[in-house]
C-alpha cells in the first residue's frame, strides 16, 4: 500500500468480481448518492478510497472486497470491521488486531457511529485496511501506516454518556437489515454473499439477538409461483450457511416472499438487481 491509500481521496469505484484489477470496476460505488445516516456515508467514500488503491496496486481481490462494503454502505446496509477469520494472518500480529477489534466494535456498539461519525467510518476502514497489509507482510511501512490511521481515528471515538448509551442501547433496534445479492435465476452464492454471510455470523455472536430472520425474494421476471420457489430457496440457501457457521435452527426463522414487497418497485418481467435478495433482520 503506497501512502496514498493513507491521504487520497479520490472518488472512483464499483464491483467487478475477479483477481485481476484490470477487471474491478472503480466508476459506479463512488458516484452512489449514499443514503444511509453520516457514519454510513463516510464510510462508503472511506472503502471506496481503498478499493481504488488496491486497483492501482493491481490487488483485484481486495479492490473487490472493498468496493462491496463501499456499495453496502452507501445502501445504508450494516458493513462492520472485518473479522479476523477472514485474514490469514501473522500469529504475532493477531494478538494487536484482536485488542484493537474489540475495543472498536465496542466504540461502534455504544454510539460513537451517533456521536463521532466520520472518525467511527475512519476508524473502520484504517483497521481493516491494516489487517489488509498485515495478511501481505511484505510493507511493513505501509502496515504502520495504516495501523497509525486507525488509532489517530480510534482516538477521536465519542460515546453518549453513560446512562444515555445504556438505554439506548436497550432500546435500540438490532442491526441492519444485512442483504444477500443473487445473479438473475440463480440461488448460488458468490464471495461478496458470503462475505456478508460471514459479517451477520460474526454481529450476532457480538449482539446476541433472540432470532434471526432470513427472508428470501425475487424479481418479476418468470411466473409469480415459480419465483415464489426461487426466493423461498435463496433464503434456505443462506440459511444452511449460517448454520454451518454456527447459528441454530431455533434460533432463525424463514420466511419468503417471492416477487411480493420488492425493494425496487417494478413492473412484471423486470430484471432488478435489487429485488433478487435474501434479507436477514436480528430481532430481540
Amino acid at each position: 500500500m503506497k501512502q496514498f491509500k493513507i491521504l487520497s481521496f479520490s472518488a472512483v469505484g464499483l464491483l467487478m468480481l475477479s483477481g485481476c484489477s484490470s477487471f474491478v470496476d472503480t466508476d459506479t460505488v463512488s458516484t452512489m448518492v449514499p443514503t444511509g445516516n453520516a457514519f454510513q456515508n463516510t464510510l462508503h467514500q472511506e472503502y471506496v478510497d481503498l478499493a481504488v488503491a488496491e486497483k492501482k496496486e493491481d490487488d483485484g481481490d481486495d479492490a473487490t472486497y472493498f468496493i462491496a462494503k463501499a456499495k453496502s454502505a452507501a445502501m445504508a446496509e450494516g458493513v462492520g470491521p472485518q473479522p479476523l477469520e477472514e485474514r490469514v494472518l501473522p500469529k504475532a500480529a493477531k494478538v494487536d488486531l484482536a485488542k484493537a477489534r474489540l475495543q472498536l466494535v465496542n466504540k461502534l456498539w455504544k454510539g460513537a457511529t451517533e456521536v463521532t461519525p466520520a472518525a467511527a467510518a475512519r476508524a473502520q476502514a484504517m483497521f481493516d485496511c491494516w489487517m489488509q497489509e498485515q495478511e501481505e507482510a511484505h510493507q511493513p511501512a505501509d502496515i504502520a501506516a495504516c495501523r497509525t490511521e486507525f488509532e489517530k481515528a480510534y482516538a477521536l471515538l465519542g460515546t453518549p454518556k453513560l446512562k444515555m448509551a445504556k438505554a439506548a442501547v436497550k432500546a435500540k433496534k438490532l442491526p441492519f437489515p444485512y442483504h444477500v445479492y443473487f445473479a438473475s435465476d440463480s440461488t448460488d452464492l458468490d464471495g461478496t454473499a458470503m462475505m456478508v454471510i460471514k459479517q451477520v455470523f460474526s454481529d450476532f455472536r457480538l449482539h446476541k439477538p433472540i432470532s434471526v430472520e432470513v427472508s428470501g425474494h425475487a424479481d418479476t421476471v418468470g411466473s409469480a409461483k415459480y419465483n415464489a420457489g426461487l426466493a423461498r430457496h435463496r433464503a434456505i440457501t443462506v440459511l444452511n450457511e449460517l448454520i454451518k457457521l454456527g447459528i441454530t435452527r431455533k434460533q432463525a426463522v424463514r420466511k419468503s416472499y417471492g416477487e411480493e414487497k420488492p425493494a425496487v418497485k417494478t413492473g412484471d418481467n423486470m430484471d432488478e438487481e435489487y429485488n433478487r435478495v435474501v434479507k436477514i433482520t436480528f430481532n430481540r
